[in-house]
């Protein structure tokens, strides 16, 4: 795109250019991927590395912040998940692929591989992939050094046939064998090596890796019994009980030797600091704490993410400089990506308010706010549509809200309704920035509702945890609440609506036309679960009836086992033949999360009862419409089909 290439010649744009427009744009404006992803700022703050579009391509830059481009890797078929760091010359780069199951239980995966680029040489590896005992998909990235001067990362990984105690590029030595679980590694980012950092067990849940190399704690979650519990070498730190692993080893603390612990187990998130004896602080009191903060160098503790968008940090200094940094842009969504140790220099993400997402480097010590790229620069600020917060109160009294985004240039009376519910369902929400899809149905004259029903994060474990048991009960009745709400406020025609979602929220699309009655004009369900006792039989066939995840759906949905009597009466394919309202399902072929059997089945049970169904299957898409063709050929046919069944004039 123009400032992308713009600031690969070196002309460092100050400001969005402006971009006029008599109609809205086309809808692949907004279902392409965006133009710029995952910027990342290296630690001395000299240079740059993001995905980014050049010429209809898609590359892995790294370049100096005067434009020079040190390394671009084409990424045009790669499914990157994240870019870091780790010094100066080095990077890793995390990307998954779909892949069938190395057992008999499930059909397909999403693995992850890690990829070490060294920006000097221009040249790039993927972790593990040259020693044939091991697969080279990691099972977690756990920490990044420069170590005396060497680039090393710490990755939890099984081998095909065992344990290797070395390897190096072109060769293995000194191996012997047991399966079952990971290891945590040492891999020399520069040669390859591969060394065994520590052994793991089949409990363990985690470790915490210090800036020398050596493991600081480790973590065991033992699903029998539902027992976290924290070590460091052989000394008990930590134990929590919970039917869900809602206990997480988070890192490095506040100073060596310390390591911070997430425990969801009670009724509100705490961030424990626990020392090497045993000793706990509680971090961050009544915060709404979404992230922690560790230095990229000394891995230690510096503060936390609050709200997705504010800042926390110990060191008065950066708090200063974190809030300098955020000030100009306080009516946006934003999310601070990376800064420098120091906080001297920071790359921020903004949307909202007349911005389709940009990002932005902010220098504090020059005082410059420079924009580096837009991330859907088709998309006028003028053709944004305007976003805020709502708030409403369920039909029990219980204090909700969610994002309204209206058609631009608009009154906000008696509107047609897409009501779009977000997936997980526990522990997501939705903010006020610019979400891609709400915005082309905006674009298009309706306006667009996203609740945050009960079970959904970033408003307190109390709400969180009120969504338990209420899978297919009180959080549809919440959404209908919020609809209801729209309604009385005269910004909506209730008469005029249709439910879209993926995943939870396409089970919400299925649900809102059979389970519940007289609300929706159509539906459109993207990778939903239509049977729910076989969505929990498919997830035991894959963890085992005692693993975490299962426990985590079964206490969701309310139940003890898969086979419920109950999960009949709110799963769609059983109701298919009450359903009042046309259907459209869209699924990835390849989607590992929800398997394509949920859709085909509700598509059959539809024919079946002679009600209105179609069904859209994208070849090579997983559960997140990770590929740009998909994303566009989704949104067309959802947009169609709301269209057709709810005209917005």
């Amino acid at each position: 795109m123009r400032r992308f290439l713009l600031a690969l010649i070196g002309l460092f744009a100050m400001s969005t250019a402006p971009v006029l427009a008599a109609s809205a744009p086309p809808l692949e404006a907004y279902g392409r991927l965006p133009a710029i992803e995952y910027v990342s700022l290296s630690p001395s703050g000299g240079r740059l590395l993001s995905v980014g579009e050049v010429n209809g391509k898609r590359y892995l830059i790294a370049r100096t912040l005067t434009g020079q481009v040190l390394v671009a890797t084409p990424v045009d078929n790669s499914k990157v998940r994240s870019v870091e760091w780790v010094d100066e010359d080095h990077a890793l780069v995390t990307v998954s692929a779909t892949t069938r199951s190395f057992g008999d239980a499930v059909d397909r995966m999403e693995a992850f591989l890690i990829i070490a680029v060294n920006i000097p040489r221009g040249t790039a590896f993927i972790l593990f992939d040259h020693d044939p005992k091991f697969i080279p998909f990691s099972e977690g990235l756990l920490a990044a050094y420069s170590i005396d001067g060497h680039p090393y990362a710490f990755v939890a990984n099984t081998p095909r046939e065992g344990k290797v105690l070395g390897s190096h590029l072109g060769g293995t030595t000194n191996s012997y064998y047991q399966r079952g679980y990971p290891d945590l590694w040492k891999i020399d980012l520069d040669t390859g090596l591969i060394e065994l950092a520590a052994h793991g067990t089949n409990t363990i849940s985690g470790w915490a890796v210090a800036p020398d190399g050596q493991v600081a704690a480790h973590a065991l979650f033992d699903s029998r019994t539902s027992t976290w519990t924290l070590f460091h070498g052989q000394t008990l730190l930590m134990k929590s009980q919970s039917p869900r692993l809602l206990t997480r080893l988070s890192g490095l603390g506040r100073t060596p030797g310390a390591v911070v612990v997430i425990d969801q187990s009670g009724d509100e998130q705490r961030q424990l600091e626990i020392g090497a004896d045993g000793q706990s602080t509680a971090l961050f009191e009544h915060e709404n704490v979404t992230g922690l903060v560790h230095d990229r160098q000394t891995g230690l503790l510096t503060g936390a993410i609050v709200d997705e968008s504010r800042f926390k940090f110990f060191n008065p200094l950066q708090q200063a400089r974190a809030d300098a940094a955020v000030k100009p842009f306080s009516e946006r969504l934003i999310t601070m990506n990376s800064t420098t140790p120091s906080v001297d220099k920071v790359v921020l993400h903004t949307s909202g308010a007349g911005d389709s997402g940009a990002y932005w480097l902010i220098d504090l010590t020059s005082h410059r706010a420079d924009i580096i790229d837009n991330d859907y620069p088709a998309v006028a600020p003028e053709q944004v549509g305007p976003v805020k917060m709502v708030s409403y109160r369920a039909s029990d009294g219980l204090e909700l809200d969610g994002v309204l985004t209206l058609p631009p240039g608009r009154e906000a009376k008696g509107l047609p309704l897409v009501l779009l519910p977000h997936g997980g369902p526990i522990g997501i929400r939705d903010q006020p920035g610019f979400d891609w899809m709400a915005q082309a149905f905006a674009s298009r004259g309706y306006a667009v509702f996203q609740p945050n029903y009960r079970g959904s994060g970033g408003h307190g474990a109390e709400l969180e945890q009120a969504g338990f048991g209420e899978f297919g009960r009180k959080m549809l009745s919440d959404m209908a609440d919020g609809v209801a709400d729209l309604a009385i406020r005269g910004v909506i025609d209730p008469r005029r609506a249709c439910i879209v979602g993926f995943s939870y929220g396409g089970y919400a699309a299925m649900a809102g036309i059979t389970v519940q009655h007289g609300l929706y004009r159509c539906a459109v369900s993207g990778s939903g679960l239509s049977d729910l006792n076989g969505y929990i039989q498919w997830d035991e066939n894959i963890h085992g009836r005692g693993g975490a995840s299962v426990k985590f759906w079964r206490e969701a949905m309310g139940v003890n086992m898969a086979g419920a009597p109950s999960l009949a009466a709110i799963s769609p394919v059983t109701l298919a033949a009450r359903a009042d309202a046309p259907l459209l399902l869209i699924h990835g072929r390849d989607d590992s999360v929800v398997p394509l059997e949920q859709s085909e089945r509700m598509q059959r049970a539809m024919k079946a009862a002679g009600k209105p169904v179609e069904l859209l299957i994208t070849d090579g898409e997983d559960h997140w419409l990770s590929h740009e063709a998909s994303r566009v050929a989704t949104l067309k046919a959802a947009v169609a089909f709301v269209e057709k069944h709810n005209p917005p004039n």
